[in-house]
């Protein structure tokens, strides 16, 4: 009888042990990962954009190494974005230091980021690189985005209402659900886009191309889209009331299903295009 009750004891003595290790490694561990934190964020005010740099790196292996911290370093880097880059500027999207802190945004794992998204309201980044970045649900309202890359970006959920993207180019581009209401996408490139769900309402498209992008269900109340490329746009379900159509070619939808299709004046680009799209 006894030396089964000694076996049970030194198993439980065992068990508490390694528990007590391994709390005590943990509380380690967290203590390491503040103290890393509290020393990138010091060099985040260098007046060294390679020692401010190294700092945005050291908080991406943070977030890489406990990702608990994610939202607090989402919320540090959006404010040093944010902060360096209120005002307009040819150069501050192509900054080094603000290129590697958007670097590092676009490739976290967005299943870690809590109830905090990235939040870069205002900022002025024309030119700025974010091809196949993933932002989405992300705040860029009222962002000034032009002509920069956007190709293959992913931006579904995204804030921008009132966003500048003149001349952007979004190329295969995933904005499914968007808000760009009066956003600005004058001349941008959204070949191939997929822009379904999308609220459009008030925007600027005038001579975008939107050739093949996919505009299902989106709403586009009084959207500007003269001149826009429309081949082989998809408009299943999508809301075209008072619409700027380019040369009147593109017809208004009508809640009747047999409502003849208006017949397109001469000279007009691609009518047959916009027509079968529209249906």
């Amino acid at each position: 009888m006894l030396p089964g009750v000694a076996a049970v004891a030194t198993l439980a003595f065992t068990w508490v042990s390694v528990t007590q290790a391994a709390e005590e490694l943990t509380i380690s561990e967290q203590g390491q990962i503040a103290d890393r934190y509290d020393k990138a964020m010091e060099r985040l005010d260098n007046g060294s954009a390679n020692i401010r740099r190294g700092a945005i790196f050291s908080l991406q292996g943070i977030m890489e190494d406990s990702p608990r911290q994610q939202p607090a370093v989402l919320y540090a880097l959006s404010e040093y974005i944010r902060t360096r880059a209120a005002k307009k500027s040819s150069t501050t999207g192509k900054a080094p230091d603000i290129q590697a802190a958007l670097s590092v945004l676009g490739q976290r794992d967005p299943a870690h980021d809590g109830d905090r998204p990235i939040d870069l309201r205002g900022v002025q980044l024309t030119g700025v690189d974010l091809h196949r970045a993933d932002l989405s649900g992300a705040n860029l309202a009222g962002a000034v985005l032009s002509h920069g890359n956007l190709e293959g970006t992913k931006l579904s959920g995204t804030d921008l209402r009132g966003a500048t993207l003149t001349g952007t180019n979004l190329k295969g581009a995933d904005l499914a659900g968007a808000n760009l209401s009066k956003s600005v996408l004058n001349d941008a490139v959204l070949t191939e886009a997929n822009l379904s769900q999308a609220r459009l309402d008030s925007a600027q498209l005038k001579a975008a191309d939107l050739e093949k992008a996919n505009l299902r269900g989106a709403s586009l109340h009084h959207t500007d889209l003269r001149e826009a490329d429309l081949m082989d746009v998809q408009l299943d379900g999508a809301d075209l009331t008072r619409v700027r159509r380019p040369e009147g070619d593109l017809p208004t939808p009508s809640p009747a299903a047999s409502a003849p299709t208006p017949t397109p004046t001469t000279g007009s680009p691609r009518p047959t295009d916009l027509q079968n799209a529209a249906r």
